[in-house]
């Protein structure tokens, strides 16, 4: 049995899409950062923490996934209201900035991390463009205030994985194929 340890819908849109069954078992997971915890440390921490080993039956595989937006060292996370959202999305208008997807899968009393980068541009918007943005998406459950899917959002070019800045390391989800098909069998 495959078990998601979030309660993204985008991580569970990509696991149906690719026609796994699997259920969803939600991690209650600090996600402060802790002081002077760099972008990478914090994005492994949490991730890690969402499997909650000490729950995990071997019968199982586990995965675990999160995602941050970094801008000049600094991680923007979910804007906590419409304010810091703004906030968000103007500091990001006419920039670069990376996003950060982790991944880790648990099963069979192995534990295996890892994540992808991508490289965003971002549009250079206006309060307006910002408003109207906000207004419509509403992207208050996404790091960084944005969601790269959002026709019309604020992303204007990106060099690396589409579905990672959605929220799912695609590319590296594959490198373990071999372990979920230990689970899962060939049937996926």
């Amino acid at each position: 049995m495959l078990i998601l340890k979030s309660a993204s819908p985008r991580r569970r849109e990509f696991l149906e899409s690719l026609g796994f069954e699997f259920q969803i078992l939600v991690a209650d997971v600090d996600e402060t950062t802790k002081v002077g915890e760099r972008p990478l440390e914090y994005l492994k921490r949490v991730t890690l923490a969402k499997l909650e080993r000490h729950s995990c039956e071997d019968k199982h595989l586990y995965i675990a996934a999160d995602t941050i937006v970094v801008h000049q060292g600094d991680i923007l996370m979910k804007p906590q209201d419409w304010q810091d959202a703004q906030r968000m999305l103007q500091r990001l208008s006419g920039t670069q900035h990376s996003v950060y997807s982790g991944l880790a899968l648990f099963g069979n009393r192995n534990l295996h991390y890892t994540y992808d980068q991508t490289q965003v541009l971002s549009k250079t918007w206006t309060q307006q463009d910002i408003e109207a943005y906000l207004q419509e998406y509403k992207p208050f459950d996404k790091a960084g205030s944005y969601g790269v899917q959002d026709k019309g959002g604020p992303v204007q070019e990106l060099q690396g994985s589409y579905s990672n800045v959605v929220g799912f390391p695609l590319r590296k989800f594959y490198l373990f194929s071999g372990l979920w098909k230990q689970y899962l069998g060939d049937n996926v």
